[in-house]
Parts: C-alpha cells; structure tokens; sequence
C-alpha cells in the first residue's frame, strides 16, 4: 500500500518503507492553525461581496511614506472601470451605513446590500446621480430579505437622502429586479430590541413575548404592524408586571409614535383578552 505523506512530501510504500518518490509539492488545500490540527483554517482571505473586487486584493503596510504610496497606487489600480467606481463609492457608503445601525446580524447585512448592488451596477440602473437613494433602497431591501428589524428612519439620514428619493428607488429595484417585499418582520424579534431602548428588564420583555404568540396564536394581530405590536406588548408587560412607564417615555426611546403605540395597546387587550388594572 502506497500512502502519502504530506509533511515530507514523499509517497511511501507501508510494506517494505520504500520512498516511491520524494519532494512533491502538495497542489492540494493550504491550511494555516495556531490550534491543534484537528480545527483547521483555511491560509487565504475567503471572498466577500462587501467589497467590490470580492476580497481579492493586496494590503500594503502604510506605515512607512513608501508603504503609503504603494498602498495609494495599489488602490487606484484596483478601480478600472466606472462600474468599479461606482460600485466601489456605494459599498462603501453601505458598509458605514450599517455599522452606524449597530444591528445584529451585520455581516450577512452587508454581503446581502453587496448582491443587490452588483446587480444594481450590472443593469445599469446605478449611476453617480441619487447614489444614497440606491444604497439606502438595497438596505432596506435586503433587511426585509434576511429578516433583521432595521430603522428606516435612521437608514435614510445617514444616506442623507428624502424618502421621496427612497420611495423611487425602492419601486425601480423591485421592479427591474425582480425583488419582491418579503413578509413583514416578526414582532417577537423586535421585543428585545425595543426592550433595550425602552429600559426595561428582562421579565418584561418575556410577557411582552409571550402576549406577542397568544395575539398571533388567536390571529388578532396578524395584520397589524410589527413594531407597534412589539412596543405595545411591552407596554402592556410592564403594567401587568407593575413597571410602570408612561407611553410618552417608551414612544420617545423607541421611536414609535404614541398614537401607534395607543392603537396596538387596544389591540392587544381587546385580541388577547388580557384584564389591565389601571
């Protein structure tokens, strides 16, 4: 039996210990670990569509005056084209964007808004003109696509963009790219988020959950908003648990106007049949 072995690089016979053949340069998989072998890594940068040459680049220290200038012409090498401009100026709009939002799940986020505007770039339909309104389209497009609660609002301010500019933008992806609204969010994945902002405790946001399932489970509050049923289960927790905050303070934390807020509380009582002391 002839096995190989891939620290010497050498074939070897199991029976009699005869090298076979030697120095073999091994064409297979290059791995790198500083742990034990048995959780290996692999030794290459793994592609992303987070930036526009998907990862495949050089990084030249800049610490020395010639490591700059190395690095300046090394990045102007890698945008040729105008597409890889254009792609290159909006994922990078993108990337500070979602960082700004702090959301979980930023990653699979950015690599989601980098598909769509390749395919923005490969149709044409993104140009130099009303580039944030693009950016801020793909995020909230890709958003609803993964399913990660994002704020419009503040997407759309640090795009610096009207929502009138969002709304065209929205419309010309979902038309010309075929990209359809996904279901809404689902309001218990927005409890803990609004639990945070609101400052309320843990025990809170666990009723608030639990109120979230029994108003899906009996299906008065399927067709209502997610972020007013979140904010307004939380609302009505923390009186049922007797931690009480007015409406005025958790509409000002979350965002959410106090008429939605008052709205989906009726809701919630009168679908879940839950009895408020006031």
């Amino acid at each position: 039996m002839v096995v190989f072995d891939e620290f010497r690089g050498e074939y070897i016979c199991t029976e009699t210990g005869e090298v076979i053949e030697d120095r073999l340069v091994d064409l297979g998989k290059e791995w790198r670990s500083f742990v034990p072998s048995s959780n290996k890594e692999r030794g290459e940068v793994p592609n992303t569509l987070k930036v526009h040459d998907m990862g495949l680049h050089t990084e030249i220290d800049g610490s020395s005056w010639i490591g700059r200038r190395l690095a300046e012409l090394n990045n102007m090498s890698r945008v040729v084209s105008s597409d890889d401009r254009k792609l290159s100026r909006a994922l990078k709009l993108s990337n500070e964007v979602i960082n700004k939002l702090s959301t979980p799940g930023s990653t699979r986020l950015k690599e989601e808004v980098g598909l769509i505007l390749r395919k923005l770039v490969k149709s044409g339909i993104l140009g130099r003109k009303r580039l944030g309104a693009f950016v801020a389209a793909s995020i909230i497009c890709a958003a609803e696509n993964l399913n990660i609660p994002i704020n419009t609002k503040d997407v759309v301010n640090y795009c610096g963009v009207t929502l009138g500019d969002l709304w065209d933008a929205l419309m010309k992806i979902r038309r010309d790219l075929g990209i359809a609204k996904s279901r809404s969010y689902d309001p218990r994945t927005l409890v803990l988020t609004y639990a945070q902002k609101a400052g309320l405790p843990s025990q809170v946001a666990t009723l608030a959950m639990k109120i979230v399932e029994a108003g899906r489970t009996s299906g008065s509050l399927l067709s209502k908003g997610p972020q007013g049923v979140a904010v307004a289960s939380l609302y009505v927790a923390s009186i049922l648990l007797d931690i009480r905050k007015t409406q005025s303070a958790i509409s000002r934390d979350t965002e959410i106007s106090e008429v939605t807020i008052r709205n989906r509380y009726k809701d919630v009582v009168e679908g879940v049949l839950i009895e408020v002391d006031l």
